[in-house]
């Protein structure tokens, strides 16, 4: 039994992974004009390095937990449905989709630089020195390009999670 729920967890996970890099790969080609090869390299970069800071800040922040909210944490994250409705879980998944959004920006940020090859760019590319309003529009094009595609992959996940909680 434990051998199957390890499998659904990786299942579970795989899916999770590529459906979030196919929805986001499309969402980087059509704002972006990147090749459709770029985006999806992007997007799976963005979302490898998200999944990967998700499992090391969710597993230290579990140590901190008492016993009850520690099992809901791990319950969620591993098999990812709700045993139940609760204010936590609300505030699990808010700090969830706030943590990822922020991963996903600083490494398309920390990409753009690293890929235009100039390092005096990178305390440029955090720094609100703008000034003026195009500028500052500009800047955050990308921000609302990611957040866009990542409130579009996690929501699909959201909705499917409570659709099998309904479900059951």
């Amino acid at each position: 039994m434990p051998i199957l729920i390890a499998l659904r967890v990786i299942l579970l996970r795989i899916i999770r992974l590529l459906a979030s890099i196919m929805i986001e790969a499309w969402i980087f080609k059509k704002s972006f004009n990147l090749s459709p090869k770029m985006s999806v390299q992007y997007a799976m970069v963005l979302n490898l390095l998200a999944n990967a800071c998700e499992w090391v800040v969710f597993l230290n922040a579990e140590t901190l937990l008492p016993p009850e909210a520690r099992k809901e944490l791990i319950y969620y994250l591993l098999i990812e449905k709700i045993q139940e409705t609760s204010p936590s879980i609300f505030l699990l998944t808010t700090f969830n989709f706030t943590l990822i959004l922020f991963i996903k920006w600083i490494g398309f940020e920390s990409l753009k630089v690293a890929l235009s090859g100039d390092i005096s760019k990178i305390t440029q590319a955090f720094q609100e020195n703008s000034e003026e309003n195009i500028k500052i529009t500009e800047k955050y094009r990308d921000f609302r390009i990611i957040l866009m595609a990542h409130a579009l992959s996690y929501s699909l996940f959201l909705g499917l999670a409570f659709t099998l909680l309904v479900l059951e």
